[in-house]
């Protein structure tokens, strides 16, 4: 039986460690345009991030690393618009 694709944020701790925090996870739909919900995805996990007071203005950018599979520059496309 195949499982379900998901498209999974994590925050990844500095240094030599290898601890991760899931933060978002979302299930993509047979079809779904995976860039787009990815895109929609980091946007609302940056903003619950700076809600919470956990990224200030003069903090260093935030980092977006995905995994093989993804279209890198169409998601980077998408997040400058």
């Amino acid at each position: 039986m195949p499982g379900w694709p998901y498209s999974v944020v994590a925050a990844l701790e500095t240094g030599r460690t290898s601890w991760t925090a899931v933060l978002d996870a979302v299930r993509l739909e047979p079809g779904a345009d995976v860039a787009a919900v990815t895109t929609v995805q980091i946007r609302e996990v940056v903003e619950r991030l700076v809600a919470a007071g956990q990224w200030r203005p003069g903090d260093p950018r935030v980092l977006v690393v995905l995994d093989a599979g993804y279209d890198a520059p169409r998601i980077a496309h998408l997040l400058v618009l």
